[in-house]
């Protein structure tokens, strides 16, 4: 069952990645690329998931950082699609519509609740800022912020749950942008994300000059001010 599972889960990331390549070729446009990603994704946590049941069943050890990986795919690909059903549903905000004040006060409460929790729980913040992201699919903060820790949840992983975790992680940055190309988080954490983990110092470096110009706040600056000479040096600028 368990051999089934990963020829699955293996058949899903390489389906991720052809089709990343198919989008950058322009073959597809971005409806469907973004439901045929969301549902990829959601289909890889659920056999993580799974996968991961069977380890814990069979007795053998699981580490922090795995078990913080795939709670956090799962409670991402959990919230895929359900967006825009609930918006539907509630009479509440999909893509160009607004919100009405009682739905905006709940997600800023949401939303301050798991910025403080960042650094300190960032497993938590992940599953606030995915609450907010079920009532508002396009909350830009929420898609960058639960990006982020994503990614840096990710660094001690290996193999599949890293591949898994970085391509939601850069998939809903670019989302953000799309959404919000004013917002300077999304653009800088992006770089970042590029530099440090995929060893692009090129990628790295468009997505932080468009961060640096737009005067991002101190706290996401400081993260960049420590990249930027690497990326530049990278470069041989």
């Amino acid at each position: 069952m368990s051999e089934e599972l990963r020829h699955q889960q293996q058949f899903l990331l390489n389906s991720l990645r052809d089709l990343e390549r198919e989008r950058a070729a322009g073959d597809i446009d971005d409806q469907d690329y973004n439901t045929l990603r969301d549902g990829y994704i959601a289909r890889t946590a659920a056999i993580t998931r799974a996968l991961e049941a069977s380890v814990e069943l069979a007795g053998e050890p699981t580490t922090p950082w795995r078990k913080r990986i795939v709670v956090a795919c799962v409670v991402i690909a959990a919230g895929i699609g359900l967006g825009v059903l609930v918006a539907r549903q509630s009479g509440q905000r999909i893509p160009g519509q607004s919100l009405s004040g009682g739905i905006e006060q709940s997600s800023a409460n949401v939303l301050a609740t798991a910025r403080q929790l960042n650094f300190s729980d960032p497993q938590k913040a992940i599953e606030l800022y995915s609450e907010v992201l079920k009532l508002e699919p396009d909350n830009v903060e929420a898609l960058t912020y639960r990006s982020w820790l994503l990614a840096l949840a990710s660094r001690d992983a290996t193999g599949d749950l890293k591949k898994i975790a970085l391509a939601t992680a850069v998939g809903d940055l670019l989302r953000a942008q799309k959404i919000d190309s004013s917002y300077p988080d999304s653009h800088c954490f992006l770089g970042i994300i590029y530099y440090r983990f995929f060893d692009n110092a090129q990628l790295s470096k468009k997505q932080l000059d468009v961060c640096v110009s737009m005067n991002p706040p101190a706290s996401t600056k400081s993260f960049v001010d420590a990249i930027v000479g690497d990326v530049n040096k990278a470069l041989g600028k």
